[in-house]
């Protein structure tokens, strides 16, 4: 793996050569690493030799090795207080140490049964690696008013290479200290590195290491296994033996428990970046007295007599598997462009080599087929397919073609809604008065759409349209049918059936949540029927699970203007028992208000003022918040826990449940059952063995063949082309194209008692017809000696179906469409899982309250600003080569389907520099859009 870590301190910095990288981990005084000095930096200052301390030291001081004069211009590790005196603060990086590691069983392999070849193997890995790596290396460039990064591709860096763990345990690594400078040469100076690339690009470069070690390894004679999550292993070493030599893991793991038990309050939510920490600070006591010839023998002295026999050293190299170029970045491309419309080269780098992986095809010719195929690239690095701009073209110019095309929808005066308020009023008179192929309706959380096209569908029907209600999932519309809407379906369902009545009028709900793909058929479908589309969503919410947010398309670049709710009624003060209740009431709706408006530090920090906010050490958190959901169900109130991880979700569902039996609001009584949990995987990765492990379960989620909807097998095995699955009775075998049919589920040992709280992961019927929805909370009332489970609503789950988790704590996106009284939000301190849409989402969906558990407040008011919108192929910035040119040719062009493949056929494949950086034109095809 490769691990990133800051150092900020100077005196730690020039500590760090004496105490972590000049002396081995278990050599004796007289055994020093030599240091190697590597990247076109460190060329440019004539450091070629063995890394020196005095060299190591001028750098941390930020000075020039030979003459000793300032290197970059900032030099500063102290601050000045207010009394005038000077107090040293960590204020400036001094290095980045980039830390590259085998998998377990390659150190095994290499050190303890002593294969040498492998060590050679990971020195090449390694510096291949920092070569791409110093790729991304970059500066700040901030004259004449510029704000941007310039790539500048060079590096000081010293790599130190070390054979064990602080427990004495086999661990080849290498450290790759990177200095806080690089040379810019259009500047002509050293200036501080700009690291954000570097970082950026981390798992592209794991993944070169990974690459280059794995077909060494097979050219040794191993035989390797790759993983799922991204790593691999050396097949002949047991699982059993890697764990004897983890010695230092299971320490790491020890100090970590103690440390919470202890101080809880320091673990700040983010167990991952404390046990990084105790692994670099609360080291073990070096031992510098233990001859290399001893550690061989302590290695030895823990092998038993099977284990000698599988570290044997290979004498013949294996054949490889081979993957082409073009096969492996297919796969990358499928996989990355299944949930995005816009990526980084290197990510399909990153992919391609992990399909690739110990196959002799190499990292140029991967980055030579990227190269060569028709992307549509932005100078940064990001590009897209022309198929996925296609699609989004088309949808944005269906609907701004469909503009006043037709007669209205109905007459806005009509008596249907008199018990409309004023604002619901205005949105119902301009959707029904719309003469557009595509009317768009805005509304934020809790605003009351769902009355409005109550209203709208009435409206429509009296006037003579039949109407389709649609909603993404099946959950959303079993909620508008409860709400009082008629004709429900989801949109797969709809896709999937037979032509729809000419004139008809298709209300689609939630359409923030349709991806590109589906929405576009959706459109054709309707227009080729004769039909219309209202489409209603908010697109400040949760997006679609698939590429393109394609409802934040047609609103940003159609120029369609959408009916609009901003009146929120979900927080009414009229609920409030008493007036300090109003006044808490009424400043959560402000919050969620200022949410909903884009002003999210606006939204914390109404929150924070009446005290919904609190600070809190992470076993404080699931205590208070368990409690408080129990004291709201006691109180015959509703409730909802939120949280932004799976490993929160459950500990929190644990504690919940806990809490739930002792007040007996949950049986004693239990029965110990088998749940399945799906294991989220693209179409590409579902067509990949790495993604099978042997005790998954495979459950098929629609027909296929002879198999129904619901059926459980296991893999049997990959053929080419596809994979045979084993449901039990017979051998089936599906295609690759199929294989999106199956969900891949990991069982895990479930406890169930009357009063349970279950969240459906999977839709199904049950034996009378009645309808389970992914997604629907569910309470237990009987377990059934059958294995089928009574639902409190009277509905009774299959004995087949086990998709299902604990219903107490759920995701953001999980609570999106709920309405609960009170919201109970436990943040996990994980900045990539928290954004702008995952807190409106969250705290939205209380009546009355929310409360906000963090074990860090400043960190959660900084996380949250983040945007969680993903980039639209429509929003890169494409230089134009022959603007006018190509604006005359598309005059003649047929709008549609033809004029959108038209349009991506005659972008440029080749960037241009732009005539100015102020130009926001982004490309070709939308110079047509307005």
């Amino acid at each position: 793996m490769l691990s990133p870590k800051t150092q900020t301190n100077l005196k730690n910095a020039k500590d760090y050569f004496e105490e972590h990288l000049a002396v081995g981990d278990y050599y004796s005084e007289s055994e020093q690493v030599v240091g190697e000095w590597i990247g076109a930096g460190a060329a440019v200052l004539d450091l070629e030799a063995a890394v020196g301390r005095d060299e190591f030291v001028k750098l941390c001081d930020n000075r020039h090795p030979q003459t000793g004069e300032r290197l970059t211009q900032r030099l500063k590790h102290s601050r000045r207080n207010t009394n005038e005196s000077e107090a040293e603060v960590a204020n400036r990086r001094v290095f980045f140490d980039f830390t590259f590691s085998p998998p377990k069983s390659v150190s095994i392999a290499a050190l303890v049964a002593g294969d040498s070849r492998i060590v050679d193997a990971h020195r090449a890995a390694v510096k291949l690696a920092v070569n791409e790596l110093e790729r991304f290396a970059a500066t700040r460039v901030r004259k004449a008013g510029s704000n941007v990064d310039r790539t500048t591709g060079n590096i000081i860096a010293a790599l130190f290479e070390h054979e064990t763990s602080r427990a004495l345990d086999p661990h080849l690594h290498t450290h790759c200290v990177v200095f806080n400078a690089t040379h810019d040469a259009e500047e002509g100076r050293w200036k501080a590195l700009q690291n954000y690339q570097m970082l950026v690009a981390q798992k592209y470069v794991e993944n070169v290491y990974y690459h280059e070690l794995a077909g060494a390894l097979r050219r040794c004679g191993y035989t390797v296994e790759n993983a799922g999550r991204g790593d691999f292993e050396i097949t002949d070493i047991s699982r059993e033996l890697r764990e004897r030599f983890s010695k230092r893991h299971h320490e790491i793991d020890a100090q970590l428990r103690r440390l919470l038990d202890a101080h809880p309050e320091k673990a700040g939510g983010n167990v991952r970046d404390i046990r990084e920490r105790l692994a670099h600070k609360e080291r073990s006591r070096k031992r510098q007295d233990m001859p290399r010839d001893r550690l061989r023998e302590l290695w030895q002295d823990q092998l038993a007599d099977e284990d000698r026999a599988t570290l044997k050293l290979p004498e013949r190299g294996k054949k490889a598997s081979e993957v082409s170029a073009p096969e492996s970045v297919d796969w990358a491309q499928a996989h990355l462009f299944d949930r995005r419309s816009v990526v980084q080269e290197q990510e399909l780098w990153r992919y391609a080599l992990e399909r690739a992986r110990g196959s002799s095809l190499s990292v140029e010719e991967i980055k030579a087929e990227t190269a060569a195929r028709p992307y549509i690239r932005e100078a940064n690095g990001k590009l897209t397919r022309r198929d996925v701009l296609a699609r989004e073209l088309e949808i944005v110019c269906l609907a701004k073609d469909g503009v006043a095309r037709f007669a209205p929808l109905s007459d806005p005066s009509q008596r249907c809604a008199e018990d409309l308020a004023p604002d619901q009023l205005s949105a119902f008179s301009q959707i029904v008065a719309s003469r557009d192929l595509v009317t768009l309706f805005r509304g934020g959380a809790g605003t009351g759409k769902s009355y409005v096209l109550r209203r709208v569908q009435f409206a429509l029907e009296v006037a003579g349209h039949p109407t389709l209600l649609l909603a993404p999932q099946r959950q959303q519309v079993l909620e508008l049918e409860r709400d009082g809407l008629a004709h429900g379906q989801t949109v797969a369902e709809f896709l999937a059936g037979e032509s729809m009545s000419e004139s008809a009028v298709v209300i689609v709900d939630e359409a923030g949540q349709i991806g590109a793909s589906q929405l576009l058929e959706l459109l054709n479908r309707v227009r080729s029927g004769g039909g219309r589309v209202i489409l209603s969503g908010d697109t400040r919410q949760h997006g679609p699970v698939e590429a393109s947010d394609a409802l934040r398309a047609i609103e940003r670049y159609s120029g369609l203007n959408p009916a609009e709710l901003n009146s929120i009624r979900r927080q009414d003060p009229a609920r409030a028992a008493n007036e300090a209740q109003r006044a808490q009431i009424r400043s959560y709706r402000e919050a969620v208000k200022r949410a909903s408006e884009g002003d999210i530090v606006g939204s914390f920090d109404e929150l924070a003022e009446f005290g919904a906010v609190a600070e809190c050490s992470p076993e404080v958190l699931r205590s208070e918040l368990a409690s408080a959901y129990v004291d709201t169900i006691a109180n015959e109130e509703s409730a909802i826990v939120v949280s932004q991880t799976w490993d929160e979700i459950d500990e929190l569902n644990d504690r919940i449940r806990s809490k739930l039996r002792a007040r007996k609001f949950i049986a004693d009584s239990e029965e110990n059952i088998t749940a399945l949990r799906q294991i989220d995987l693209t179409t590409a990765q579902k067509q990949d063995r790495r993604f099978y492990p042997t005790d998954h379960v495979l459950v098929f989620n629609r027909k296929m063949g002879r198999c129904q909807r619901g059926d459980v097998g296991r893999l049997y095995g990959f053929v080419k082309g596809g994979a045979i699955i084993d449901t039990g009775y017979s051998l089936h075998r599906l295609k690759d194209a199929q294989l999106d049919a199956l969900n891949v589920c990991r069982p895990q040992r479930l406890a169930l008692s009357r009063g349970d709280r279950l969240q459906l992961k999977a839709n199904a019927t049950t034996s009378a017809g009645a309808k389970l929805a992914n997604g629907e909370l569910v309470t237990v009332a009987r377990i059934k000696a059958t294995g089928e489970i009574k639902l409190a609503d009277g509905r009774v789950l299959p004995a087949s179906y086990r998709q299902f988790v604990r219903g107490y704590a759920v995701t953001s996106y999980g609570s999106q469409g709920k309405t609960v009284d009170h919201v109970l939000f436990a943040d996990s301190a994980i900045r990539a899982a928290t954004n702008a849409q995952q807190w409106y989402v969250s705290i939205s969906r209380g009546r009355k309250s929310v409360r906000i558990l963090t074990p860090d407040k400043e960190a959660l008011r900084r996380h949250v600003t983040r945007s969680g919108d993903r980039p639209l192929a429509l929003d890169l910035d494409v230089p134009s080569r022959q603007r006018l040119t190509f604006r005359r040719g598309l005059r003649g062009l047929r709008r549609g389907r033809a004029f959108a493949k038209a349009v991506c056929l005659m972008l440029p494949r080749r960037l241009y520099p732009r005539a100015t950086q102020k130009q926001r034109v982004t490309h070709e095809s939308q110079a047509i859009l307005h």
